[in-house]
């Protein structure tokens, strides 16, 4: 892929993505799922705007921490599954820092949030390929730095298996 001259992160990222409350079920974060087609759901504080981010729920999360263990999607929240580690990116980053972002976090998605950190957007690798937005060497690093981490799970799994 041949990028775009220094694409910002705001000329490809999804804008006003659905979002969900820690207090909130976590059927209610895998219907959003379902329904957009995406794996990832930012949790903010409050259904008001603005919307200050305060965790992310990924199918992962809902797999391995309610499927997995047996939990009723209907009665658990998602403020007990959530993450609230996060990689971040600003909407006036260059595309390629945002991948910098995502290589270091290992990473697939990013929420886009502003200097008062409410979610404007969503990037994920998607969004970068399908606007060309980085060059080829950049996407395949980022590619190899997230699945050596799914590589590193997998071989942690088997050896504790």
């Amino acid at each position: 892929m041949k990028p775009k001259p220094e694409m910002k992160v705001e000329q490809i990222m999804s804008e006003s993505p659905a979002c969900c409350t820690r207090d909130d079920f976590v059927q209610v974060a895998a219907s959003i799922m379902e329904r957009l087609d995406t794996g990832i759901v930012p949790v903010i504080e409050t259904v008001a705007s603005p919307s200050k981010l305060i965790g992310v729920v990924t199918d992962r999360d809902l797999c391995l921490r309610v499927l997995a263990e047996g939990r009723d999607p209907n009665h658990v929240r998602v403020g007990e599954v959530m993450s609230t580690k996060l990689a971040t990116c600003k909407p006036s980053e260059s595309v390629d820092q945002a991948l910098a972002h995502m290589r270091s976090a290992q990473v697939r998605r990013l929420p886009v949030v502003n200097h008062e950190f409410d979610v404007v957007g969503m990037l994920s690798l998607g969004d970068v390929v399908r606007h060309k937005a980085a060059a080829d060497a950049d996407f395949l690093k980022t590619m190899s730095a997230i699945h050596g981490r799914a590589k590193a799970a997998r071989a942690k799994a088997k050896k504790a298996a």
